[in-house]
């Protein structure tokens, strides 16, 4: 899988090594697909890049101290339930979008 060209500059923006970074790219694309439905998309992709962030952000708040976490724990909670909400609402949408009055049949 190839990785897009503005990995290296995000890994270094958030203090990762490349080759992890390359890590948490896999680990967004499989999310990703497991969110979507699909491999290829804009919302695919839009979601992989979602992933990536917020995975990245983990990666730097690793080395705070332990009063920390609390707040990092939150903050994950609360991304985590967007993406769950996300994934349940497209294929609510797509059911729902034909249904909506001016639309043809």
């Amino acid at each position: 899988m190839k990785t897009p060209m503005i990995l290296p500059w995000l890994a270094r923006r958030t203090g990762v090594s490349d080759s992890r970074a390359e890590d948490l790219w896999r680990i967004a694309c499989r999310q990703a697909e497991w969110f979507t439905g699909e491999r290829d998309g804009s919302s695919y992709w839009g979601m992989v890049l979602q992933i990536l962030l917020i995975l990245l952000e983990q990666e730097r708040w690793q080395a705070y101290p332990l009063l920390v976490w609390p707040c990092l724990l939150m903050q994950r909670g609360l991304q985590r339930w967007f993406l769950l909400t996300q994934h349940w609402r497209l294929p609510l949408l797509r059911v729902c979008r034909p249904l909506q009055p001016g639309r043809p049949r």
